[in-house]
């Protein structure tokens, strides 16, 4: 509620004008409008009545007094669109709260009217409004009443995703990414995947470096360029012919031709892509799209060629380059990474349950075909990292403990703790042995539940 909200509903701002009606009589609203001179009172007065019956969804009780404000002060009390904005949901409310489908279509109807008009009142009345939030809930209209929306008839009204990017062109960084994400999913639904990505085109140019924005386009060219794939090679190939000196834009379009079968245009591309010295963050940008295209060599490549380049590697960068060694199965080297991610982190969680992985993994390759008791007590250090992990940061609990719950189900038992005479409960233990030796982790010695 805005500041001039609450003091036309404070209790004794109401009580003074009950009591002015009272002393004038009931029959005080025709001689102003006769002179066609309305009083602040009277604003007051047809404002806070109004409004206390809206703000309870008493829609059918706020209309009156509603409507006297919209024909004798519609910019009361700020001058700006409150009240366009509450008629327009006002007969929204009553629509919804309708309960014959004439009297429905008819409040929607004028909801429509409303949707269609209000701007141009509020210009010649000199009111001050954003226009596209008025964008805005005119595709929000349009997506909440599809069924209705079908019997309408507007010249103003188009489709949910044309308000939405109608809004988005007006207001760019002030649109809220759900409806960005609702303007793409509309292209997509009328199977308009050129107008999506020309679409994601602007987004990219105005909002790429907001993180929610990025994952939505993201996500949405990986789900155009999943089901054709044709389209991604397209799409980067005109991105080619604009940026012919982008070397990311070569990365990519390389990997797209390679992952298709194009081995001529791949060829072709390569001698070009290989002459290019791009920035050092792009390079970052090339190694992870290479570590997520499954190649762990060419992402350490990468990263190398980036610090050569005077880049300073995050704690996400070393986290991924752990990654990488993980997939080449170069465990040692891996947690090296995951542990210099945690030195410029120390909050860094996902890098315990990383190390905790590898140890599990270790497990996988060094044991035969039956655990012996010096690999299950591998899953003791696994478990200690894991715990590490939820100590550091609770969002990762879930996770977390699920894993520890999977492998303490492999500890030693009672009776293998016993055949060692290293091994005493809860005594320490250290894994540093054979296939292990790289581990060199103590932990504590404890028996499966």
């Amino acid at each position: 509620m805005s500041p001039a909200d609450r003091l036309f509903l404070s209790p004794a701002f109401l009580l003074g004008l009950l009591l002015g009606a009272l002393t004038m009589g009931g029959s005080s609203v025709q001689p102003v409008l006769a002179q066609n001179s309305v009083s602040q009172q009277d604003k007051a007065m047809h404002y806070s009545l109004y409004y206390e019956s809206f703000k309870n969804d008493e829609f059918a009780a706020a209309k009156k007094d509603l409507d006297w404000i919209i024909e004798n002060a519609p910019g009361f009390p700020n001058e700006d669109d409150r009240n366009f904005r509450r008629k327009y949901e006002l007969y929204v409310g009553l629509a919804e709260k309708a309960s014959a489908s004439d009297q429905q279509q008819a409040y929607l109807d004028t909801a429509v009217t409303i949707l269609e008009t209000a701007p141009k009142q509020m210009d010649s009345l000199d009111l001050t409004y954003e226009m596209f939030k008025w964008e805005i809930r005119r595709g929000r209209f349009l997506q909440e009443h599809q069924q209705m929306a079908s019997n309408l008839q507007s010249d103003v009204l188009k489709s949910p995703e044309a308000h939405y990017v109608s809004a988005f062109e007006m207001a760019p960084t002030d649109v809220n990414p759900y409806y960005i994400q609702q303007a793409l999913r509309g292209y997509l639904e009328e199977n308009q995947q050129d107008k999506a990505l020309e679409f994601l085109e602007q987004v990219q140019a105005q909002r790429g470096d907001d993180e929610k924005v990025s994952k939505i386009i993201a996500s949405t060219r990986n789900s155009i360029f999943g089901k054709n794939p044709q389209a991604k090679v397209n799409y980067l190939e005109k991105q080619y012919e604009a940026h012919p000196d982008s070397a990311k834009i070569m990365q990519s379009l390389f990997d797209a031709y390679v992952q298709q079968g194009n081995i001529s245009g791949a060829t072709d591309l390569a001698p070009k892509l290989m002459e290019t010295n791009p920035p050092a963050e792009t390079v970052r940008e090339v190694a992870e799209m290479r570590l997520d295209n499954g190649r762990p060599k060419s992402a350490l490549q990468a990263y190398d060629r980036a610090q050569k380049q005077g880049a300073e590697l995050t704690a996400d960068d070393y986290f991924n380059r752990g990654k990488a060694y993980q997939q080449m199965d170069r465990f040692s080297d891996a947690r090296r990474a995951y542990r210099e991610a945690l030195d410029m982190d120390p909050e860094f969680a996902e890098a315990y349950v990383a190390i905790g992985d590898l140890y599990a993994r270790a497990v996988s390759q060094c044991s035969g075909s039956e655990l012996a008791r010096k690999d299950k007590a591998v899953y003791w250090a696994a478990v200690d990292k894991y715990r590490q992990a939820i100590e550091t940061d609770e969002s990762i609990a879930s996770v977390a403990k699920s894993k520890i719950r999977s492998y303490r189900k492999v500890f030693p038992t009672q009776e293998d703790i016993f055949y060692r005479e290293d091994w005493e409960q809860g005594g320490t233990f250290t894994i540093d042995y054979g296939c292990y030796s790289w581990i060199n982790e103590t932990t504590s010695v404890r028996q499966a539940p």
